[in-house]
C-alpha cells in the first residue's frame, strides 16, 4: 500500500508544503495555503494521470503552478507494465539524470516507493511553450529543432562510461523490454479489426510477421552505438519555444541502446507523410551533423541510415500496442492512431523495411 497520493485530485496543501520544503522548492517559512488540480488527460494516455496543481502560499514564495505526474492505478496495466519498472526509471530519472540536462523541465519534487513502483512527478509547467500535437503533425522546421535536441541528448552520453552508474535503466534488449513480443501477439488481432479501414492489404504480412521479431530487432538497437534513448520521442512529448528551443518530457520507457530507434519513431510517426517525403534527407543529415558538432565522430552517415530503417520497423510495434488500452470513443483517439498508422506504413514502405524480418 503506498503512502503516496494516488490521484492529483488526493494531493493536500499538507502534503505538497512537506513535499516541497523537503526537495528545497520552497523554505522551511514557507507554506502551500491552497491547492487546486485540474486534469490534463486527452483521452489516449494509459500509464498513469497527469494533472497541473494551482497552489498559493503563506510566508514565502513558491511555484504557482506545478504538473503533478502520478502512475496509474489500474491493476490490469500496472501488471502488464510491472516487469518493465517504468515508474522506477522515470522517477530516476528526474533524480539522476534531469539535473544535468537543459532539455527537460525542472523536477521540483520527487517522491518514490520503488517497492511499491509508485511515484509522484512535481514538475515545472511549460504552459508557456507550444506543446506539439501529433494528431496534427509538425512542419519541417520544428521536426529538425527536435532531431536536433535529441542529437544532443544523444551525443552527451554517446558510448559514455557514465551509462554504467544508471544501473536502474535496463538495455534496450533487456528482459523487461522484451515483454513487448507477447503484448503484441495479443493485441494483433483486435488492432487489425479496430482499424481494419486505415491497414493497407500488402502490409498485413508484415504486421504478421512482426511479432516474432521483437526481440531480434531490440538485439541489434543494443548492438549499435550505445546512449540513453528516450523511447518515446514523439510529438505529443516535445514543447516549442520562440526560437530553436525544444523541452521533452516522458522518460518512463528510457533505455540504454541506438539512438537511431527516436529519430526513427518521430519521423515515421509524428511527420505528415508529405512532410517526411519531401525533407526526410535533410533532416537525417541535420540530426547526425549535430552528433558530430557535439564530438560524435566515429558513426558513419551510411550506418546511421541503417539503423534508421530498423527503426522505422520496430516503430510499428507502438500503434499495434496503443488499441489494447484505446478509447475507441475518443475521436481525438481514432483519428490520431488512424493517421499514425497511415504514416508508419508509407515510412516502412519507402525504406523497404521487409528484408529486415526474419
Amino acid at each position: 500500500m503506498t503512502t503516496l497520493p494516488t490521484t492529483t485530485a488526493s494531493v493536500t496543501a499538507e502534503w505538497l508544503t512537506t513535499t516541497l520544503r523537503s526537495s528545497g522548492a520552497i523554505t522551511a517559512a514557507t507554506t502551500v495555503a491552497t491547492v487546486e488540480a485540474q486534469n490534463m488527460g486527452a483521452g489516449i494516455g494509459f500509464m498513469g494521470e497527469v494533472g497541473r496543481l494551482a497552489v498559493t502560499y503563506s510566508g514565502g514564495d513558491g511555484p504557482a503552478l506545478i504538473i503533478c505526474k502520478i502512475p496509474t492505478q489500474d491493476p490490469m496495466i500496472r501488471g502488464m507494465l510491472g516487469p518493465a519498472r517504468v515508474f522506477e526509471r522515470e522517477a530516476r530519472f528526474y533524480l539522476e539524470i534531469a539535473p544535468q540536462l537543459s532539455v527537460v523541465p525542472q523536477a521540483y519534487s520527487v517522491s518514490a516507493e520503488y517497492d511499491t513502483d509508485n511515484y509522484v512527478l512535481l514538475l515545472q509547467d511549460l504552459g508557456h511553450l507550444r506543446v506539439g500535437d501529433q494528431s496534427v503533425g509538425v512542419n519541417a522546421k520544428d521536426a529538425m529543432n527536435a532531431l536536433k535536441t535529441v542529437a544532443r541528448l544523444h551525443a552527451e552520453f554517446w558510448e559514455s562510461p557514465r551509462l554504467d552508474a544508471f544501473e536502474w535503466m535496463p538495455p534496450i534488449n533487456g528482459e523487461g523490454m522484451k515483454i513487448g513480443a507477447s503484448i503484441y501477439e495479443q493485441s494483433l488481432p483486435g488492432f487489425l479489426q479496430v482499424f481494419s479501414h486505415a491497414v493497407d492489404a500488402d502490409m498485413v504480412p508484415l504486421m504478421e510477421q512482426f511479432g516474432s521479431n521483437v526481440h531480434q530487432l531490440l538485439d541489434r538497437f543494443a548492438a549499435m552505438p550505445n546512449t540513453i534513448v528516450h523511447f518515446d520521442y514523439r510529438l505529443d512529448n516535445l514543447f516549442f519555444g520562440d526560437g530553436d528551443d525544444v523541452f521533452m518530457i516522458d522518460f518512463q520507457t528510457s533505455s540504454k541502446g541506438g539512438g537511431a530507434y527516436d529519430v526513427a519513431y518521430l519521423m515515421s510517426q509524428s511527420l505528415p507523410i508529405d512532410v517526411r517525403k519531401e525533407h526526410e534527407g535533410a533532416l537525417l543529415k541535420g540530426y547526425h551533423d549535430e552528433l558530430i558538432a557535439h564530438g560524435v565522430t566515429t558513426y558513419p552517415f551510411a550506418q546511421f541510415l541503417e539503423d534508421y530503417r530498423v527503426g522505422v520497423l520496430y516503430s510499428w510495434i507502438i500503434p499495434v500496442f496503443a488499441v489494447g488500452t484505446l478509447d475507441s470513443s475518443s475521436e481525438r483517439a481514432m483519428a490520431l492512431w488512424t493517421e499514425v498508422i497511415k504514416r508508419a506504413q508509407s515510412a516502412m514502405r519507402d525504406h523497404h523495411v521487409t528484408d529486415l524480418l526474419k
